[in-house]
């Protein structure tokens, strides 16, 4: 879908695809209430951050549903990436970047 919309300007949600993944941040406000319009785009994958958890969304018959991994990338759970985050803050960002790349690498 990328394809469908590189280097465009202007994006026409009447016409182009939605994105692939929204990733929201709610440290001093909440994005649930943004779910509803996630959804009338047509997102399919939510991950969100509350400040101590990374949970999955997957769009259900128009609503979000907490899921366990992503459906966009299997091997991705709520819970690996809440332990990302919080390395990424014990952790230097090279050692945390090959902490990650070797995580991965492992999943193929």
């Amino acid at each position: 879908q990328i394809d469908a919309i590189r280097n465009r300007e202007n994006i026409d949600l009447a016409v182009d695809p939605p994105p692939d993944l929204s990733i929201e941040v709610d440290i001093t406000r909440g994005s649930l209430n943004r779910f509803p319009i996630f959804a009338a785009v047509g997102i399919p994958e939510v991950w969100r951050f509350d400040g101590n958890r990374v949970a999955i969304f997957r769009l259900e018959n128009r609503a979000y549903v907490e899921a366990a991994n992503s459906p966009s990338f299997p091997a991705v759970t709520g819970e690996i990436l809440t332990l990302f985050l919080e390395d990424s803050r014990k952790l230097k960002s090279t050692a945390w970047l090959r902490k990650i790349r070797e995580w991965a690498r492992a999943q193929s």
